[in-house]
């Protein structure tokens, strides 16, 4: 007998043998099951990931002689000739090879007619895409009313190329590719059945270079035996695919990590003698890296798939977290560009030395976590305006003092003449410190309002409930950016006695007021929005609290709404989460019971939304007072376009 490859020898004869694609899977086999069988199935995935075979599988179950179920027998006369391609009611078509209409037509003159063996006529059609407009037309009503005994089983690889009435007629199902994982532990599987000896580190390779497709991996591994003689090595599997050898980019990582440049070169120098392939090795340097940093953050999630496990360990404790991170970029970066470079192995060099080129010298520390600022840098951050305007600056000029040196400025599009400003009358005290209109809070205040959530800006009023109305006399509170435009029209210039005033005069310091932890005893459904702001809630779970109320309190039961409108993200599993959070603020054990519905207050997101709402109704009016936006109105036919006013 000759012989057979692992690809055809090892396809799969029932679904319980099928490798992955699960939830094509379960859904196929309660189908069969439960008798609700769909008429026409799209299979769609990558060559190689199991279309055809699902679709063999499923004619051998709807013919089986034992009766249509998800375990066909296998040994009656139909599961047999299925399974060596000669049903003569499952009709194979090869769409590549059979695009025009006519042959469609011939095919579904014979639809009409009963089977001659099996339960139901099966036509399966590989990479039906293939097809023409004129043959997807003639295919389209026999696909959506066929005869009962006729199933339809539509294969291909490319989806977007089948018109959408072919796709609406159809039960569409994804095939996934294969990861490493799933595609070497069946290779283990395979070879210890045909009793062949094997390295698990050769078997990685074959699952990388399979690129997620059995059909793929199963061909190579034949490949690797025959290159191997009868035995599967990592060394010559690497030397048949032509990777690189581990060896040489673990060299250069480790010149790397010790900051040698002459090590670097050397190494390269090494690597050079295996003519490797640069971008190749670039890619190997950048999974590296990757694994690396995979182990500063989660040790125990690094595999050893390569062998190197306790390398790679060894390697995450000698590289500082910032380096693997300017590594990973600058390689990322290098791979893109290498194919500019004159010569591959000068690009890559180059890559290497900008690594430790670019590598931060003498820096001990980097701080994590923000500083308070005192009280006295505190500085309110002016509304700055960008003004296009098209007038000439030497005709501006003489009417107005130069602009001397103050937090507030003026930016003008790069083809705009800059518009002149007088000097305010005192000049402030140099800047010594960043904008920050929140004063000093120390302690556990700090803590506390610096931990919470973005959701809900506790330092925009003194507290959630009350909001301040800024005095007609005062510029509001706001800070905002705004974009001016002007009439393309020469206007003269204002008369010399008419002064142009500062843009934004000195403003009062925003009071921030620490969030109130709200005693357990005290604790009612007007106190939701401060509680809300000590939990530090984040991820899904935010969307969810932050559209909860407080409605009612028994105890130490909590009950809350949530809003129906915005429930799409709620899953039971946020009551136990949510009560873990309320028990750590109160240090006492509470239970929550979260029920959608409608609000009758508002939650912390709707506050949120109205704080933001007036910020910016603020900001516009701030806009359209000040004096400067109005003299630009007045003199140049300036317009201000509200649209871009941004309340910070």
């Amino acid at each position: 007998m000759s012989y057979q490859v692992l690809a055809r020898k090892w396809r799969p004869r029932i679904f319980r043998e099928m490798v992955g694609q699960e939830h094509v899977l379960q859904a196929l086999i309660n189908a069969l099951d439960h008798n609700r069988l769909h008429h026409a199935y799209l299979f769609t995935g990558t060559r190689g990931v199991g279309k055809t075979t699902i679709a063999r599988i499923l004619a051998k179950c709807l013919n089986c002689e034992t009766g249509v179920s998800s375990e066909p027998c296998g040994t009656c006369s139909a599961c047999r000739e299925i399974a060596e391609g000669r049903f003569v009611d499952l009709i194979e078509v090869d769409a590549a090879s059979r695009t025009k209409v006519e042959d469609t037509r011939e095919l579904l003159e014979n639809v009409q007619y009963a089977p001659t063996r099996g339960r139901y006529k099966v036509y399966l059609i590989d990479e039906v895409h293939m097809l023409s407009n004129s043959s997807f037309n003639a295919l389209l009503k026999t696909l959506e009313e066929p005869p009962p005994h006729v199933k339809f089983l539509l294969a291909t690889t490319d989806p977007q190329k089948l018109p959408m009435t072919i796709l609406s007629r159809c039960l569409q199902f994804n095939l996934k590719n294969m990861t490493p994982e799933r595609i070497v532990n069946h290779l283990k599987f395979v070879l210890e059945q045909e009793v062949i000896p094997f390295e698990e580190s050769a078997l990685w390779l074959l699952g990388r270079a399979a690129d997620g497709s059995m059909r793929d991996a199963l061909s190579l591994t034949d490949q690797s035996i025959s290159y191997g003689s009868g035995k599967i090595t990592q060394a010559e599997v690497a030397a048949m695919l032509g990777t690189l050898d581990q060896a040489a980019v673990y060299e250069i990582v480790n010149a790397l990590a010790s900051l040698d440049g002459k090590a670097v070169l050397g190494a390269v120098q090494n690597m050079a003698e295996q003519a490797p392939d640069y971008a190749n090795a670039l890619a190997e340097m950048l999974s590296v890296l990757h694994r690396i940093a995979i182990a500063q953050a989660l040790p125990e999630a690094v595999d050893n798939s390569h062998g190197d496990k306790e390398r790679i360990m060894q390697l995450a404790q000698q590289l500082p977290a910032e380096d693997v991170q300017l590594f990973y970029q600058t390689a990322l970066l290098g791979r893109r560009d290498l194919p500019l470079a004159p010569d591959a192995r000068a690009g890559f060099e180059m890559v290497l030395l900008r690594m430790l080129a670019f590598k931060p010298q003498g820096v001990i520390d980097v701080p994590t976590q923000s500083l308070p600022q005192s009280s006295a840098q505190a500085r309110p951050a002016p509304a700055v305006v960008a003004a296009q305007a098209n007038v000439s600056p030497a005709a501006v000029a003489p009417q107005v003092a130069p602009v001397q040196a103050a937090p507030q400025s003026v930016q003008t599009a790069p083809s705009a003449a800059p518009v002149p400003v007088s000097a305010p009358s005192q000049t402030p005290p140099p800047f010594d410190g960043p904008y920050d209109n929140a004063p000093e809070i120390s302690g556990d205040e700090y803590d506390e309002y610096s931990d919470a959530p973005a959701y809900l800006d506790a330092g925009d009023y003194g507290s959630v409930n009350e909001v301040p109305e800024p005095k007609k006399s005062e510029t509001p509170e706001t800070q905002a950016a705004v974009i001016i435009e002007t009439k393309p029209e020469i206007i003269a210039p204002p008369p010399a006695r008419e002064v142009i005033q500062p843009l934004a005069p000195e403003l009062p310091p925003v009071t921030a007021k620490a969030v109130r932890k709200v005693p357990y005893e005290q604790a009612s459904p007007q106190d939701w929005p401060e509680i809300y702001l000590g939990l530090g809630v984040t991820g899904i779970l935010q969307s969810t609290v932050a559209n909860c109320q407080l409605v009612a309190r028994n105890g130490n039961e909590f009950q809350f709404i949530v809003d129906e409108n915005n429930s799409t993200l709620y899953d039971p599993s946020h009551q136990q989460r949510l009560a873990d959070l309320l028990s750590n603020y109160f240090i006492e054990r509470v239970h929550v019971k979260i029920q959608p519905g409608k609000l009758t207050a508002e939650t912390p997101a709707l506050i949120a939304k109205r704080h933001q709402e007036e910020r910016y109704a603020n900001a516009v009016n701030a806009i359209k007072t000040d004096p400067i936006v109005q003299q630009l109105i007045e003199h140049f036919g300036a317009t201000l376009r509200e649209d871009t006013i941004q309340a910070i």
